[in-house]
């Protein structure tokens, strides 16, 4: 049985990943700063015995590792790490020009957003080197791919995240590990349930969270055993306007 981690697992978006891995067979480790989100989310997948929960916060690099080895000890290893943890206003930091942003509120975007991945990422790979397979699928944002006004701390983070999947695709792939981002446009959640018109896709609707569960399980599919490197838009063409 495929074994997944999946950080920010909690999330709206988080949920729908672990629900479209789980369908697939997988066994799904949630992890988010917020364990009741994440019990929910083991609670409402189709096979529940094919799940655990942690509770991790991504920026404390011991506690990422803490978890891996957990779940290593329990499991022999896995096979994929999904990088969801991160936002902007999910995390309390509302949009604003960058002139207006704190230092404070600064660091702790690129602390969650881009360094939150980074630790993951150095945690799992040894692991995943050593038995030579492996998938990482992160996910960025549309404004990772296009900027757009009071997101430029948003948009840095998440564009750097694609950078570093391109480079690190480039590092790893000849161990048999494929790293991978998916581009959600505005996409529900927790705290903004309902998109409104504005937000919506030139497809005329906005990127669902199962949008984005797809995506990931198709990456993490032998289906997509040759891509790697690469940057799925899922945005419904929002990226492009």
């Amino acid at each position: 049985m495929h074994v997944a981690m999946i950080t920010g697992g909690g999330s709206l978006i988080g949920e729908a990943i672990a629900q479209c891995l789980n369908e697939a067979g997988w066994h799904v480790a949630i992890t988010d700063i917020n364990v009741d989100h994440a019990n929910q989310v083991a609670a409402g997948l189709p096979e529940p015995a094919r799940s655990e929960v942690h509770r991790m916060d991504v920026t404390k690099p011991d506690e990422v590792a803490g978890v891996i080895e957990a779940i290593k000890a329990r499991h022999g290893g896995f096979d994929a790490l999904v990088n969801v943890a991160g936002g902007g206003r999910g995390i309390g930091i509302p949009k604003k020009d960058f002139i207006d942003f704190t230092i404070e509120e600064q660091d702790r975007m690129l602390e969650i957003n881009l360094k939150g991945v980074l630790n993951c990422c150095r945690s799992v790979l040894p692991d995943m080197i050593a038995r030579k397979r492996g998938g990482i699928v992160s996910i960025t944002a549309a404004r990772g791919l296009r900027g757009g006004p009071q997101a430029s701390i948003y948009s840095a983070s998440k564009a750097a995240i694609i950078a570093f999947t391109q480079s690190l695709s480039q590092e790893v792939g000849r161990h048999g590990i494929r790293v991978n981002t998916v581009a959600p446009g505005n996409t529900a959640a927790r705290w903004k349930k309902d998109i409104d018109s504005e937000t919506r896709s030139p497809l005329g609707t906005p990127t669902s969270p199962r949008d984005v569960g797809n995506a990931v399980a198709f990456l993490l599919s032998e289906q997509a055993s040759h891509i790697t490197g690469s940057c799925l838009d899922v945005s419904g063409g929002t990226a492009l306007h």
